[in-house]
């Protein structure tokens, strides 16, 4: 039973120190960036045409014929996720009293700013540049309770926080080599800071005779230094019909270190000796990778009209990180007016990692599912124009973002009449966002 406790708090201490490397356990677990892209769910990668192609796919700013400005943020995110009987002990033979394991987060995600200009350096090439805040995530999590078995009483209190941010600068380039054929190229470089940690005390035999406590704090804190570059080609079938493929290399960590301090002590006639230890790790992580991932996109646009676009993506693998994560991202926008035009996306977010079972390695696998819906106004209709902003045009977007995480977990049942296995617990996650934008042409 100790060595339950024990595993348990081990667990816990895991969850709140390798969130850093993926979040979700291997899942892309993708924030929408920009406006325009953000209303089609992502798939923006055979029809981008403003700076935040930057992101998606820099061919599609050799489409830019002017000067070009982006600005969007989310405005608010909430996640909620209730694993429901979490941690169980059995009270009698076959019978369980059965705690919640409740996560929640309260973001504001992502930022972006992106200028993109044309400098006809080769008669139809355009430089853009921009600043990404795709991850600002502050998640907490709780489990706590009373379970009362036929050998031995527990009362637990734990809790977990993460705070983890992701700032990448980005530049590109896009030109225009043949009628119908863009190229583009991008680099960034990321800053990555995520701070997390644990407090947890367990009561063994709380108010009896044998009544002893274990207790743990812990707190970590890292930060990377990464760079990237990407490559991207859009090619038009027909004045209508639009493809493109964007390779994004894998994210090189140049940099990356971490400190960690835990303190525990466990106390009572249970253990053998009462003990008390505090330690500090200082680790050094340098050129470790993040896989690469490659888009495939079709697009349909009818000027002024509507469009429909779908993406597919895949990310790849390594040692690190084996497994494989696939994307899929359909759009569709729809001009009401010349000046109002509707946009909605899904997309989804499959992890590859084998199904959760007694037998299997993984501990835990989430499927994601999308929606997004915006509208924007622009030109005349937009309150803000004005001639001293000297602005063509100017187009503001407002949209809501819902993710809905569909997956396994295993829980932890604490045995002190029978033996058996671990529950596996059905786990839902929720999370919605709204999100503005601003798109400015000059």
């Amino acid at each position: 039973m100790i060595n339950k406790i024990m595993v348990f708090i081990i667990v816990v201490y895991i969850t709140g120190s390798s969130a850093y490397a993926f979040l979700e356990n291997y899942n892309n677990y993708q924030y929408l960036i920009g406006d325009r892209a953000a209303g089609f769910g992502g798939a923006y990668c055979a029809i981008a045409n403003d700076s935040t192609a930057l992101w998606y796919n820099p061919a599609g700013l050799a489409n830019i014929n002017d000067n070009r400005l982006n600005i969007s943020a989310n405005t608010y995110s909430y996640l909620t996720r209730n694993s429901r009987q979490y941690w169980q002990i059995e009270e009698s033979p076959g019978q369980y009293q059965s705690l919640d394991l409740k996560e929640t987060d309260i973001s504001v995600v992502p930022n972006t700013v992106a200028y993109a200009r044309r400098v006809n350096w080769l008669g139809n090439d355009v430089i853009a540049y921009g600043l990404f805040v795709p991850i600002q995530d502050s998640i907490q999590a709780t489990i706590a309770g009373k379970a009362t078995g036929n050998v031995l009483n527990v009362d637990l209190n734990a809790s977990y926080r993460i705070n983890t941010k992701s700032y990448y600068g980005v530049a590109g380039y896009g030109v225009n080599i043949t009628k119908n054929l863009n190229l583009g190229l991008s680099a960034g470089v990321g800053y990555f800071q995520g701070k997390g940690g644990a407090n947890i005390s367990a009561y063994l035999d709380a108010g009896g005779t044998n009544q002893s406590e274990i207790a743990m704090i812990i707190d970590n804190e890292l930060t990377a230094v990464t760079a990237f570059t990407g490559t991207g080609l859009q090619y038009a079938l027909t004045p209508h019909h639009s493809i493109g493929v964007f390779y994004h290399s894998p994210i090189y960590r140049l940099h990356a270190s971490r400190e960690e301090r835990t303190t525990s002590y466990q106390v009572g006639p249970i253990f053998p000796t009462n003990s008390s230890e505090t330690t500090i790790n200082n680790d050094d992580f340098r050129f470790r990778i993040i896989p690469a991932y490659i888009s495939f996109g079709y697009g349909y646009i009818s000027e002024g009209k509507w469009s429909c676009t779908v993406e597919g993506v895949v990310h790849n693998t390594n040692t690190d990180y084996p497994n494989r994560v696939i994307n899929g991202k359909v759009g569709l926008e729809i001009y009401l007016l010349e000046d109002l035009v509707v946009r909605t996306g899904f997309f989804t977010d499959f992890s590859q990692k084998d199904t959760v079972t007694q037998s299997s390695e993984n501990d835990e696998k989430n499927d994601y599912y999308g929606a997004t819906l915006s509208l924007s106004f622009g030109n005349d209709l937009n309150p803000l124009q004005s001639d001293t902003l000297k602005a063509k045009n100017m187009w503001t977007t407002v949209g809501i973002v819902y993710q809905l995480g569909i997956g396994d977990i295993r829980g932890f049942r604490f045995y002190t009449v029978t033996s058996g296995s671990d529950p596996v617990i059905h786990q839902y996650t929720h999370r919605i966002s709204l999100y503005i934008g601003e798109s400015l042409v000059f």
